[in-house]
């Protein structure tokens, strides 16, 4: 018991010096998180692989103890592939000379590693068994260990009652073996969930315990990690429920781990408390004082990126509180230069690598657009202007990018389109088509609207927390037939985003509109704003793109048009039947001569394999159920024996040997997305460049498959007019739905996004 207790204690040091310090890049506390310091890398998810002479050294040792020491140390360094491997050479030595002590620790340990890979059910596996073990033993220090990792996973699966009672059960385990480090990381880890659930009541009790509690300690550098995650802890709570006093708590937290930070000459720590002592300030809108400690912070931090990048982004908003455009833009894009060749190891071995992106990565970009969006609507000359909207839109491509790369957590998603990237920013836009970016800051939404005549300004004076609500409300009464409620929150989206553009558009005699959505805009149809009279898509074809410099525009090929039809009727793997589907893929197979057709038992992995070596489609058709998830790895088409992830989708359509020319149209039909759930439009979104083809048409709810089979029919059969572009096919197929008393309702047409290239 003695050496389990140091075992586990030189983990928790381990895992108190990396999360706590860095606990605003890793939402759950409670293992060690990747560390934050790293050279800019190839594509992959492992910053580090496994070489050789690693893997000999870690396959020469023999002592359970040693390699359970090792492994906290691989994890603090973020080398969760080489943890793995010394876990998994653990647990063969556990099996002939491992005590049952630390066969549940080493479970406990491979369970938070394989949860920081995002491998969740895994994780769910291994923490099951250390469970069952660490009870048989009646051990406490073992159940908390292992309870509390429990609860990180579940918090992972946004299962947050489930997550605070496990940590409950973790707390009551933990007070038996008075514990007091691992203690309050189980408190620490209920009070961010409490956070996430907007429960101000517990947050705040929490807050006010754990503080009592690790006063208590004797000074240390352990004691001043706390102090310092207790203090941006309050922070959040000052901030998420406007509560000035907890300011306060924050001040008297941050600056007594200033001071221990000072006795025990801690370079690193004395730089995080210096600028989280300026949040403070920033939060009091004591602008001054928050400024001269933020410039403290920062020269403390030198050579330091992770640092660097923060206080930089801290530095950038206090200024443009300050309206002080200007210096601001230069401390945004230093911030941005130091956040580049660490980004991706941000977000590597997190836990809830999406809410690091969202919350620690994703807001550096905006705030730059922000700036440069103020800069152009104050300035006079229209050169300048103009160059400032430009950069502006730049940037938010860059974000697009790696807001692609981070859901796909692979830095090679788009770099295959890094030359295409190039040739978009020289080309001019068709005559009649507008691309439209709405950006949406905290406090109002701006619309950029380009045309081959340039970038066109406006802006709705309406809240980000507004437009996210009624876009929730809208996305759930449009899958509502038996009403029209969505008609209130179509129209106010109409008057936040069209509105103000509509006269551009119609001087411009836009025909067509790109939307490049942000955030919660994804998750819902543009055709289905309505101005009172028209649906958007009576007036205007519609297509989406994550990003236009990710989008290769060329018309479509219109002669010889091949096409490999796919699909599932019959009921497999517990998804039900879709009886449409042959009919639909009948259908279509006679609007095209040169179709190919794998049906039910004929759609297999294998068989689309070997259809698309041994032919060139210009048209990839697949009609089955599919799901996007928030986490990719849950994303998949269904087929008839197995599953397509987007990993094997990208794969198949890239291995064809006969392929000189990406897939010009993927076609998903009877898909959905994860309802509300804002990530897994990303993914949906995303879907065309991943799989690499140049456009994808696809819906975000599964739509009546009577209703699919003939809005797809319809599309096709107008896509072969050489006149019309795939966002106009689309367009008029939509439309000869909504004309049909049956199908008029927005349910049965609107989902159908065309992603990608529109032409």
């Amino acid at each position: 018991m003695k050496q389990l207790k140091l075992l586990l204690f030189a983990v928790l040091i381990s895992s108190l010096f990396t999360c706590t310090v860095h606990a605003e890049s890793s939402p759950i506390t409670g293992q060690p998180s990747s560390k934050l310091r790293e050279e800019p890398r190839a594509c992959g998810f492992e910053r580090a692989p496994v070489t050789q002479q690693s893997k000999t050294e870690v396959e020469g040792i023999t002592n359970i103890d040693e390699l359970l020491r090792r492994i906290a140390s691989y994890q603090n360094q973020g080398q969760y592939n080489l943890s793995e491997l010394a876990l998994q050479r653990a647990a063969s030595l556990c099996t002939v000379q491992g005590t049952p002590e630390q066969e549940a620790l080493i479970h406990s340990h491979l369970g938070d590693v394989l949860l920081a890979k995002q491998k969740l059910v895994e994780s769910a596996e291994e923490l099951s068994k250390g469970l069952k073990l660490a009870r048989d033993l009646k051990n406490p220090l073992l159940i908390a260990h292992l309870l509390n990792n429990l609860g990180n996973l579940y918090n992972v699966q946004q299962l947050y009652d489930k997550a605070l009672d496990t940590y409950l059960q973790a707390f009551e385990e933990v007070q038996k073996s008075k514990d007091y480090g691992l203690q309050a990381q189980i408190l620490t880890n209920q009070m961010r969930t409490y956070l996430k659930v907007n429960d101000k009541t517990n947050a705040e009790t929490l807050l006010n315990r754990t503080l009592t509690t690790t006063q208590q300690y004797p000074d240390s550098i352990d004691k001043a990690f706390e102090l310092l995650g207790l203090g941006q802890l309050a922070l959040q709570i000052a901030k998420r429920f406007n509560e000035p006093r907890h300011l306060e708590t924050a001040y008297q937290a941050l600056n007594h781990a200033t001071q221990l930070a000072d006795q025990q000459k801690n370079k690193r720590l004395r730089a995080y408390a210096t600028g989280y002592l300026g949040q403070v300030y920033e939060q009091s809108g004591r602008y001054p004082e928050a400024l001269q400690l933020t410039r403290e912070a920062i020269f403390g931090s030198q050579g330091e990126f992770d640092l660097l990048y923060r206080w930089e982004w801290q530095r950038g908003r206090i200024l443009l509180a300050q309206n002080e455009l200007a210096p601001a833009e230069i401390a945004y894009r230093q911030a941005l230069e130091y956040l580049q060749p660490i980004r991706s190891g941000l977000t590597v071995g997190q836990r809830n690598a999406a809410e690091v992106f969202y919350e620690r990565i994703r807001p550096v970009y905006f705030g730059l657009a922000d700036v440069l969006l103020r800069r152009a609507k104050q300035s006079q000359n229209a050169i300048q202007k103009a160059d400032f909207l430009q950069q502006a839109i730049q940037t938010v491509e860059k974000l697009k990018v790696v807001e692609l790369q981070d859901y796909f957590q692979d830095e090679c998603v788009t770099a295959k389109d890094s030359k295409l990237a190039e040739i978009n920013r020289s080309e001019k836009l068709e005559e009649g088509t507008a691309v439209l970016y709405p950006i949406l800051l905290a406090d109002r939404v701006e619309l950029l609207l380009t045309t081959n005549k340039g970038v066109y300004q406006a802006s709705s004076p309406i809240k980000w927390d507004d437009v996210n609500d009624t876009v929730l409300e809208f996305q759930k009464n449009l899958q509502v037939k038996t009403h029209r409620k969505y008609l209130k929150q179509s129209s106010a989206l109409y008057h936040w985003l069209i509105e103000p553009i509509r006269a551009e558009l119609n001087k411009s005699n836009i025909k067509t509109i790109v939307f490049v959505p942000d955030g919660p805009l994804r998750m819902i149809p543009m055709a289905a704003l309505h101005d009172g009279q028209h649906y958007l898509i009576e007036d205007f074809a519609v297509a989406v793109t994550p990003s236009i410099e990710l989008t290769n525009t060329r018309p479509l090929p219109r002669q010889k048009i091949s096409v490999l039809l796919n699909g599932l009727s019959q009921s497999v793997q517990g998804f039900s039947a879709l009886p449409n589907v042959p009919q639909e893929i009948q259908g279509i197979s006679q609007l095209f001569s040169q179709s190919v057709i794998l049906l039910n038992e004929q759609f297999s992995v294998e068989r689309i394999d070997k259809a698309l070596q041994t032919a060139l489609y210009v048209v990839v058709h697949i009609a089955s159920h599919g799901q996007f998830d928030h986490d990719p790895k849950n994303t998949f088409l269904l087929t008839y024996d197995d599953k397509l992830t987007m990993d094997r989708l990208e794969r198949l359509l890239s291995f064809n040997q006969f392929r000189e020319n990406t897939v010009e149209l993927l076609t998903l039909s009877a898909c959905q997305t994860a309802v509300g759930d804002e990530r897994a439009a990303l993914g949906l979104a995303g879907v065309a460049i991943k799989a690499g083809a140049r456009s994808a048409l696809a819906s975000l709810w599964f739509v009546n498959d009577t209703a699919t089979a003939e809005l797809i029919s319809e599309f096709y059969n107008q896509l072969r007019s050489t006149q019309l572009s795939k966002a106009q096919a689309l367009q008029n197929a939509q439309k000869k739905l909504l004309d049909q008393k049956t199908f008029n309702h927005p349910i049965f047409w609107a989902p159908f996004l065309l992603i990608g290239n529109w032409l």
